[in-house]
Protein backbone atom coordinates (compact mmCIF):
# COMPACT_ATOMS: atom_id res chain seq x y z
CA UNK A 1 0.00 0.00 0.00
CA UNK A 2 1.23 3.28 -1.07
CA UNK A 3 0.90 5.88 1.68
CA UNK A 4 -0.72 9.42 1.68
CA UNK A 5 3.05 11.15 1.97
CA UNK A 6 3.89 8.93 -1.17
CA UNK A 7 1.00 10.01 -2.74
CA UNK A 8 1.48 14.05 -2.13
CA UNK A 9 2.00 15.96 -5.37
CA UNK A 10 5.96 17.06 -4.55
CA UNK A 11 6.50 20.92 -5.20
CA UNK A 12 8.87 22.39 -7.20
CA UNK A 13 12.62 22.28 -5.42
CA UNK A 14 14.25 24.72 -3.68
CA UNK A 15 17.72 26.54 -4.14
CA UNK A 16 19.73 24.65 -1.97
CA UNK A 17 18.02 20.86 -3.21
CA UNK A 18 18.92 22.48 -7.02
CA UNK A 19 22.64 22.75 -6.05
CA UNK A 20 23.00 20.29 -4.56
CA UNK A 21 21.30 18.21 -7.17
CA UNK A 22 24.01 20.25 -9.46
CA UNK A 23 26.79 18.88 -8.24
CA UNK A 24 26.16 15.17 -7.32
CA UNK A 25 29.51 13.44 -9.13
CA UNK A 26 26.76 11.41 -11.35
CA UNK A 27 25.29 14.27 -12.98
CA UNK A 28 28.64 15.56 -13.22
CA UNK A 29 29.93 12.83 -15.13
CA UNK A 30 26.69 12.71 -17.01
CA UNK A 31 27.02 16.37 -17.91
CA UNK A 32 30.62 15.91 -19.21
CA UNK A 33 29.53 12.28 -20.91
CA UNK A 34 26.55 14.14 -22.95
CA UNK A 35 28.12 17.07 -24.01
CA UNK A 36 30.70 15.30 -25.54
CA UNK A 37 27.67 12.94 -27.71
CA UNK A 38 25.57 16.37 -28.45
CA UNK A 39 28.65 17.47 -30.40
CA UNK A 40 28.96 14.63 -32.07
CA UNK A 41 25.43 14.84 -33.13
CA UNK A 42 25.90 18.25 -33.82
CA UNK A 43 28.55 17.69 -36.49
CA UNK A 44 26.88 14.17 -37.75
CA UNK A 45 23.70 16.18 -38.47
CA UNK A 46 24.53 19.76 -40.03
CA UNK A 47 23.47 22.03 -37.17
CA UNK A 48 25.24 25.05 -37.07
CA UNK A 49 24.60 28.12 -34.49
CA UNK A 50 26.36 31.70 -33.94
CA UNK A 51 25.78 34.27 -31.42
CA UNK A 52 25.74 38.20 -32.06
CA UNK A 53 25.90 40.71 -28.59
CA UNK A 54 27.90 38.38 -26.12
CA UNK A 55 30.00 41.53 -25.27
CA UNK A 56 27.67 43.74 -24.64
CA UNK A 57 27.03 42.37 -20.82
CA UNK A 58 31.11 41.61 -20.48
CA UNK A 59 31.45 44.87 -18.92
CA UNK A 60 28.90 43.84 -15.89
CA UNK A 61 29.51 41.41 -13.32
CA UNK A 62 26.96 38.28 -12.90
CA UNK A 63 24.88 37.26 -12.14
CA UNK A 64 21.81 38.15 -14.83
CA UNK A 65 18.32 37.52 -15.75
CA UNK A 66 18.57 35.93 -19.49
CA UNK A 67 14.92 36.80 -21.21
CA UNK A 68 14.50 34.57 -23.82
CA UNK A 69 12.14 33.84 -26.82
CA UNK A 70 11.07 29.78 -26.75
CA UNK A 71 10.32 27.80 -29.99
CA UNK A 72 12.32 24.49 -29.34
CA UNK A 73 13.73 22.05 -26.71
CA UNK A 74 17.04 23.09 -28.54
CA UNK A 75 17.02 26.58 -27.54
CA UNK A 76 18.35 25.94 -24.17
CA UNK A 77 21.61 24.06 -25.68
CA UNK A 78 22.19 26.96 -27.76
CA UNK A 79 21.66 29.69 -25.59
CA UNK A 80 23.97 28.37 -22.85
CA UNK A 81 27.10 26.93 -25.85
CA UNK A 82 26.98 30.78 -26.57
CA UNK A 83 27.54 32.25 -23.60
CA UNK A 84 31.01 32.43 -22.19
CA UNK A 85 32.18 29.29 -20.08
CA UNK A 86 32.57 31.30 -16.77
CA UNK A 87 29.02 32.26 -17.22
CA UNK A 88 27.54 28.79 -18.83
CA UNK A 89 28.92 27.12 -15.82
CA UNK A 90 26.91 28.98 -13.30
CA UNK A 91 24.05 29.70 -15.59
CA UNK A 92 20.87 27.78 -14.91
CA UNK A 93 17.61 27.01 -16.67
CA UNK A 94 14.04 27.49 -15.39
CA UNK A 95 12.21 24.55 -16.87
CA UNK A 96 8.26 24.38 -16.19
CA UNK A 97 8.19 21.81 -13.45
CA UNK A 98 4.73 20.30 -14.49
CA UNK A 99 6.18 19.32 -18.39
CA UNK A 100 9.02 17.16 -16.70
CA UNK A 101 9.37 16.54 -13.25
CA UNK A 102 8.11 13.40 -11.30
CA UNK A 103 5.06 15.47 -9.49
CA UNK A 104 4.05 12.29 -7.49
CA UNK A 105 7.13 10.31 -7.44
CA UNK A 106 6.16 7.98 -9.20
CA UNK A 107 7.06 8.27 -12.92
CA UNK A 108 10.39 6.56 -13.28
CA UNK A 109 10.41 7.87 -17.17
CA UNK A 110 9.94 11.59 -15.45
CA UNK A 111 12.58 11.29 -12.90
CA UNK A 112 15.19 10.20 -15.76
CA UNK A 113 14.70 13.18 -17.84
CA UNK A 114 14.77 15.22 -14.90
CA UNK A 115 17.67 13.61 -14.51
CA UNK A 116 19.31 14.69 -17.92
CA UNK A 117 17.89 17.72 -17.97
CA UNK A 118 19.75 19.09 -14.94
CA UNK A 119 23.05 17.27 -15.74
CA UNK A 120 22.72 19.05 -19.49
CA UNK A 121 21.95 22.28 -18.86
CA UNK A 122 21.39 22.57 -15.20
CA UNK A 123 18.10 23.01 -15.36
CA UNK A 124 15.09 23.00 -12.20
CA UNK A 125 11.38 22.87 -11.95
CA UNK A 126 9.28 26.18 -11.70
CA UNK A 127 5.91 26.65 -11.01
CA UNK A 128 3.59 27.63 -13.71
CA UNK A 129 0.10 25.76 -13.44
CA UNK A 130 -0.33 27.27 -9.44
CA UNK A 131 1.03 29.92 -7.14
CA UNK A 132 4.60 31.30 -8.50
CA UNK A 133 5.06 32.34 -5.12
CA UNK A 134 7.69 29.25 -3.88
CA UNK A 135 9.42 28.97 -7.62
CA UNK A 136 9.94 33.05 -7.79
CA UNK A 137 11.71 33.03 -4.32
CA UNK A 138 14.11 29.91 -5.54
CA UNK A 139 15.30 32.27 -8.68
CA UNK A 140 16.06 34.81 -6.43
CA UNK A 141 18.24 32.77 -3.67
CA UNK A 142 19.79 31.17 -6.95
CA UNK A 143 20.55 35.08 -7.90
CA UNK A 144 21.65 35.84 -4.97
CA UNK A 145 23.87 32.67 -4.88
CA UNK A 146 25.61 33.70 -7.67
CA UNK A 147 23.86 31.81 -10.50
CA UNK A 148 22.69 33.46 -13.42
CA UNK A 149 19.09 32.14 -14.83
CA UNK A 150 17.72 31.62 -18.36
CA UNK A 151 14.05 32.36 -18.27
CA UNK A 152 11.24 32.04 -21.14
CA UNK A 153 8.68 34.94 -19.80
CA UNK A 154 6.47 33.60 -22.57
CA UNK A 155 5.48 30.33 -20.80
CA UNK A 156 5.72 28.06 -23.04
CA UNK A 157 7.08 26.96 -26.39
CA UNK A 158 5.60 29.02 -29.49
CA UNK A 159 4.32 26.71 -32.12
CA UNK A 160 4.00 29.16 -34.68
CA UNK A 161 7.56 30.50 -34.00
CA UNK A 162 5.63 34.24 -33.39
CA UNK A 163 6.29 35.47 -29.54
CA UNK A 164 3.66 35.57 -27.45
CA UNK A 165 3.08 37.88 -24.43
CA UNK A 166 5.57 37.73 -21.63
CA UNK A 167 4.11 36.52 -18.28
CA UNK A 168 4.81 39.06 -15.37
CA UNK A 169 6.91 36.88 -13.02
CA UNK A 170 9.96 38.12 -14.59
CA UNK A 171 9.53 41.99 -13.11
CA UNK A 172 8.90 40.45 -9.61
CA UNK A 173 12.52 38.60 -10.06
CA UNK A 174 14.22 41.85 -11.54
CA UNK A 175 12.84 43.74 -9.12
CA UNK A 176 13.45 41.56 -6.18
CA UNK A 177 17.04 40.39 -6.93
CA UNK A 178 18.16 43.85 -8.68
CA UNK A 179 19.84 42.40 -11.46
CA UNK A 180 20.63 43.09 -15.13
CA UNK A 181 18.17 41.48 -17.22
CA UNK A 182 19.40 40.49 -21.13
CA UNK A 183 17.07 40.11 -23.64
CA UNK A 184 17.59 36.84 -25.61
CA UNK A 185 16.87 36.09 -29.31
CA UNK A 186 16.63 32.35 -30.70
CA UNK A 187 15.53 32.35 -34.50
CA UNK A 188 16.52 28.55 -36.33
CA UNK A 189 15.43 26.12 -33.38
CA UNK A 190 12.10 25.19 -34.74
CA UNK A 191 13.16 24.22 -38.03
CA UNK A 192 16.26 22.42 -36.22
CA UNK A 193 14.00 20.55 -33.64
CA UNK A 194 10.31 20.83 -34.23
CA UNK A 195 7.97 19.99 -31.59
CA UNK A 196 7.54 16.41 -31.06
CA UNK A 197 10.71 15.54 -32.82
CA UNK A 198 14.38 14.02 -31.22
CA UNK A 199 16.37 13.84 -34.05
CA UNK A 200 18.05 17.30 -35.14
CA UNK A 201 17.41 18.63 -38.59
CA UNK A 202 20.23 20.49 -40.32
CA UNK A 203 20.29 23.97 -40.13
CA UNK A 204 21.64 27.22 -38.35
CA UNK A 205 20.35 28.66 -35.05
CA UNK A 206 21.42 32.30 -34.42
CA UNK A 207 21.09 34.11 -30.41
CA UNK A 208 21.38 37.62 -30.36
CA UNK A 209 21.83 38.96 -26.83
CA UNK A 210 20.27 42.27 -25.75
CA UNK A 211 22.10 45.12 -23.78
CA UNK A 212 21.34 44.60 -20.21
CA UNK A 213 18.35 46.22 -19.11
CA UNK A 214 17.75 47.60 -15.15
CA UNK A 215 14.26 47.55 -13.28
CA UNK A 216 13.44 51.37 -12.86
CA UNK A 217 12.06 51.99 -9.41
CA UNK A 218 9.59 54.62 -11.03
CA UNK A 219 7.86 51.91 -13.50
CA UNK A 220 5.60 49.59 -12.95
CA UNK A 221 6.36 45.67 -13.04
CA UNK A 222 3.74 46.37 -16.34
CA UNK A 223 6.00 48.21 -17.65
CA UNK A 224 9.34 46.69 -16.91
CA UNK A 225 7.71 43.41 -18.98
CA UNK A 226 6.87 45.31 -21.67
CA UNK A 227 10.71 46.94 -21.96
CA UNK A 228 11.78 44.20 -21.71
CA UNK A 229 9.65 42.11 -24.43
CA UNK A 230 9.68 45.14 -26.43
CA UNK A 231 13.67 44.51 -26.77
CA UNK A 232 13.41 40.96 -27.54
CA UNK A 233 11.03 41.70 -30.24
CA UNK A 234 13.81 44.27 -31.66
CA UNK A 235 16.17 41.59 -31.67
CA UNK A 236 13.90 39.57 -33.98
CA UNK A 237 12.98 42.47 -36.28
CA UNK A 238 16.88 42.50 -36.79
CA UNK A 239 17.07 39.20 -38.07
Amino acid sequence: MISQEQNKPKAPPNADDILRQFSKPTVVLCRAVMLFLLRIVKFIRGVRWSASGVSSFDTIEPPFIFASNHQSHVDTHVILATLPKSIRNKTAVAAAFDHFADADGTSRKKQLIQFIVAALWHAFGIERMKSPISSIRTMLNLLLLGWSIVIYPEGTRSRTGEIGPFKPGLAIIAKKSRRPVVPVYVQGGLKVLPEATYIPIPGVISVSFGEPLHFNENETSTECVARVESAVRTLASSQ
